[in-house]
């Protein structure tokens, strides 16, 4: 079958159908006004690494119906189905319009749930309205239809460090009764002397992080108490890296029972010549998650909060090039209410504080939720 879809915006519903092999999509037509070649472009370079043949047809713009139709009745020649995820309401009508006289399949992909809106045809493929589409998209591919590259990955989510897992769990353990340890290991760990020795000691007060630091095997300690990580993924670990790897634990968790196809730690994306890092990120049902995370207080310890400068932040990382991402803030802190209120107002998902107890069924309904 002859895939013909619009390009009116970026979706990754726009290929989705095309990777399902149930559909039996040969190949693809990304239809597209010329001011959205380039998008049209990036996605069909995406069909292409997934080794499946894929051009661009620069359409008529919508003021000019009658040659719009034109063109789309000639595409419309043989084994064909229209896919108007992602139509202007021009083309949408008008694709709807020809698959009828035509009796064409014609459908959409709903844009949350990742299911199947069959509006024409479709029987013969034997998929119904509701069916979800199989989930395939890696991070690279799925960064790669917004016109990004990932240049880096810090852990995969095929490949975790099995031996840092376990000791993030007793850091993740220590961190919900007492996260100003865990803010301090950080602050240890990332402020360094010319020995790359921590500036400042660990305070005699801190047993159970001292007795955890000595059991490790990441670290040395002085006399005076003074902390050095023995290489730079050890530091990477105890400077907060420790949460990233602990939350992809607990979303390899998850993969059983949800449409996770992939997820990873320490993504660099780079996007125009501008980098970006995402601390975890996460492909289910198709969609983008990405969790930022936060193992320091935002202001003085005696304070409260989770600080709002990282709620904008995120929000801003999340919709970087055009991204439709779903955020969330990871944090050893609780929210107050005006920060949990923006955050609501963001849509951004908070795992903070004592519910970091709880991390995989919050995970399990944000994700399931999409």
């Amino acid at each position: 079958m002859h895939l013909l879809a619009f390009v009116n915006r970026v979706e990754s519903d726009i290929i989705t159908p095309a990777l399902d092999r149930r559909f039996g999509v040969s190949q693809v037509s990304l239809l597209c006004h010329r001011s959205e070649l380039g998008l049209a472009t990036d996605i069909a370079g995406v069909c292409r690494s997934l080794h499946l043949p894929a051009h661009v047809v620069t359409l008529a713009a919508d003021t000019q119906p009658l040659a719009l139709r034109q063109q789309l009745a000639a595409l419309a020649q043989g084994a064909v189905a229209f896919n108007i995820s992602a139509a202007s309401p021009v083309q949408a009508a008008l694709a709807y319009d020809l698959a009828r006289e035509r009796q064409l399949p014609l459908m959409s992909i709903a844009p949350h749930s990742d299911r199947l809106i069959w509006l024409l045809g479709g029987e013969h493929t034997g998929l119904r309205t509701g069916s979800d589409i199989a989930d395939g998209l890696t991070l690279a591919a799925y960064f790669a239809l917004y016109g990004s590259r990932i240049e880096h990955i810090h852990y995969r989510l095929a490949q975790r460090p099995q031996r840092l897992e376990a000791l993030a769990a007793g850091l993740a353990a220590l961190a919900v009764q007492r996260p100003a340890a865990l803010s301090l290991l950080n602050r240890l760990c990332n402020d360094l002397d010319a020995r790359q020795y921590s500036r400042h000691p660990l305070p005699r007060g801190e047993t159970a992080l001292r007795h955890w630091l000595g059991g490790c095997g990441l670290v040395d300690i002085d006399q005076g108490g003074h902390v050095r990580c023995h290489d730079a993924s050890a530091r990477f670990f105890l400077g907060g890296g420790w949460l990233e790897v602990w939350l992809l634990a607990q979303v390899a968790a998850l993969q059983p029972a949800l449409p996770i196809s992939d997820a990873a730690v320490g993504v660099k994306v780079v996007h125009d010549g501008v980098a970006n890092e995402y601390d975890v990120a996460i492909v289910c049902n198709n969609q983008l998650y990405l969790v930022e995370c936060k193992t320091t207080a935002p202001t003085a310890l005696h304070q409260r909060g989770i600080g709002l400068d990282n709620l904008f932040k995120l929000d801003s990382a999340a919709s970087l090039g055009g991204l439709h991402a779903r955020a969330m803030l990871a944090t050893l802190y609780p929210a107050t209410d005006s920060e949990a209120a923006r955050a609501q107002a963001q849509g951004i998902a908070l795992l903070s504080g004592p519910a970091l107890a709880q991390a995989q069924p919050v995970l399990r309904q944000w994700l399931h939720a999409g």
